[in-house]
């Protein structure tokens, strides 16, 4: 530890202090130093300008709190199979004010987006990480009811977070019947036309995926609570932007705008991906973003909020 420390504060006086201050407030010093270590030896240029590109300039923005972004980052090292990071960015985050089950609940909830195989070994990473930290009562004493949260929500209640009333969904109170109110109702909440239009097709051609479908994702995954609602959407935004989901952005731009998302936090989880999956992907997504707000007429929600240049 005394020899990475000693490391740590020659990459600071090397590299500079504001980079490296913010990258070693975000990350434990070993882990900064295992980040840094190859760079440092084969390419130091290269070095400084990823330092000040990420550490110094994306990470140090306020849009939004060091929380949320790193567990959009989480979400999407597990989107993407990238799992060698993983433990720096749990550790990180359960430093600054999430919580195991938190963390634990990006994980699992990429269950519905990217299926099991990767969820497994991440949810095995974090296991290990928790332990090795002492947290893991943490996980084990917050665990939800077999029910979930179901014995907590009415259909009365429900209506009244639907954004999707019966006259754009006449078909509405005859589906719910068909496969029960807590799948369609938390769809209705979420998600405005892509639920309604989604149920619709799958009751044409699948009825019993449809009935097991909505069971699994919105009656259950989707009400657990662990998260709330704008940062799920958040973090969902990060995790189909690097999936390269070019359809299902859109969907998750709006429900998180519906959810309260501001549209520069939207952007800012648009803007922090190229980090992690370069800059073409970045230009199509804000480009969907724009056509959103345009169509809402929230444009000025963006020009209007913008940081100043860097001097």
């Amino acid at each position: 530890m005394a020899k990475n420390d000693e490391k740590v504060r020659q990459l600071r006086q090397k590299y500079g202090v504001v980079a490296m201050d913010n990258a070693a407030r975000l990350h434990p010093d070993e882990d900064l130093y295992e980040m840094m270590e190859w760079r440092d030896e084969m390419d130091q240029h290269y070095a400084k300008l990823w330092l000040d590109w990420t550490y110094g300039g994306l990470y140090t923005r306020t849009i939004l709190s060091d929380r949320v972004r790193i567990l959009v980052v989480i979400g999407q090292c597990v989107a993407l199979g990238e799992l060698e990071e993983l433990p720096v960015h749990i550790r990180s985050a359960l430093a600054h004010k999430a919580t195991p089950r938190e963390v634990l609940e990006v994980i699992l909830q990429l269950t519905v987006y990217i299926g099991y195989q990767r969820v497994i070994r991440a949810a095995r990473i974090f296991r290990e990480v928790v332990t090795k930290l002492g947290r893991m009562d943490e996980v084990k004493t917050t665990q939800l009811p077999l029910d979930g949260t179901n014995s907590q929500r009415t259909l009365e209640s429900d209506r009244s977070t639907w954004c999707v009333s019966e006259a754009e969904f006449p078909r509405r109170e005859e589906l719910m019947k068909k496969y029960g109110w807590r799948g369609i109702g938390s769809g209705l909440r979420l998600m405005r036309t892509y639920h309604r239009q989604t149920v619709e097709l799958l009751d044409r051609v699948d009825q019993h995926f449809a009935k097991a479908w909505l069971d699994w994702v919105y009656a259950e995954m989707f009400t657990r609570g662990i998260l709330d609602d704008k940062t799920r959407q958040l973090i969902v935004v990060g995790e189909v932007m690097v999936l390269g989901e070019t359809a299902q952005i859109e969907n998750h731009m709006r429900a998180a705008l519906m959810q309260g998302a501001t549209p520069r936090e939207v952007l800012e989880v648009v803007l922090h991906s190229t980090i992690y999956i370069g800059m073409p992907s970045m230009t199509r997504m804000i480009r969907s973003l724009v056509r959103i707000l345009e169509e809402q007429g929230r444009m000025a929600e963006l020009t209007e909020t913008q940081l100043p240049v860097p001097a």
